[in-house]
């Protein structure tokens, strides 16, 4: 029996792009089950549809022992999207950057709690800073947005133009795509932002708008994975029209 194996620079390739395919679709189905899982596992509990989803970090059944059972779904799910986020490599170096700070904000969400009637656990912090008005918990959820839009916006690009000379119509259709879903999720959180100031956290429509920035921002992932596929198709045809290469050569790409 032969125990001396080389490296299958094909397999390792494939290996690569499925696991980039594999978090897309994770980030993204996490994102759509985020609020489908505090809603059904409140009404589990007996707890009612809350304002906001920041609203299940404090929604209380006084019946079990943990007195606020939702509250552990809610971090989990954040602290799993955070660290798929800081793990997930960007194309770009900077669109890395975005992708880290949007992470590291997520978990942000998760460990600064809302305030509740008025009290704000790490309220003198942005006391001393002279923002007594906002919360670590708003401001972290904000910016994560923000970063994810940013990574949308500014740097879906780097693998789309891969699209632009062997597809241009396809690649007009993402790039637009890219756009529409940035502005829908700035403009839903902008929405949940106004409307919690407006309303004093009160209404179901914030959590409505809410709702709308996460399944926008799970949207992109899986727009992301549909993207990618075609990208694969162009790259592989294009690598058909080049000269064959030696597998050092294509390690020294690895």
């Amino acid at each position: 029996m032969n125990f001396n194996h080389e490296i299958d620079l094909n397999h390792v390739d494939e290996a690569m792009l499925q696991s980039y395919r594999s978090l897309r679709r994770w980030i993204g189905f996490l994102a759509i089950g985020f609020p489908l899982i505090l809603i059904f596992a409140g009404r589990l509990w007996g707890i009612a549809v809350q304002p906001t989803l920041s609203n299940y970090y404090f929604a209380e059944d006084p019946v079990t022992v943990d007195h606020t059972p939702v509250r552990l779904w809610f971090c989990g799910i954040l602290f799993v999207v955070g660290f798929f986020l800081v793990r997930y490599p960007g194309f770009t170096k900077h669109e890395e950057k975005w992708l880290n700070a949007a992470g590291i904000f997520a978990l942000g969400v998760a460990i600064f709690p809302m305030a509740i009637n008025g009290q704000d656990q790490y309220g003198f912090v942005l006391a001393w800073l002279g923002l007594s008005l906002l919360s670590l918990h708003g401001i972290c959820a904000v910016v994560a947005f923000a970063c994810i839009a940013i990574v949308i916006f500014w740097y879906s690009d780097a693998t789309l133009n891969e699209l632009e000379t062997s597809d241009p119509s396809l690649y007009r259709r993402y790039r637009w795509t890219y756009r529409g879903i940035a502005a829908f999720m700035v403009l839903s959180i902008v929405t949940a932002v106004c409307l919690n100031y407006a309303h004093h956290g009160q209404g179901a429509y914030i959590l409505v708008a809410e709702w709308c920035g996460i399944w926008a921002f799970a949207a992109y992932w899986f727009v992301k994975n549909s993207e990618m596929k075609r990208v694969g198709n162009a790259l592989k045809a294009r690598k058909a029209l080049l000269p064959h290469r030696s597998p050092p050569d294509l390690a020294e790409r690895l």
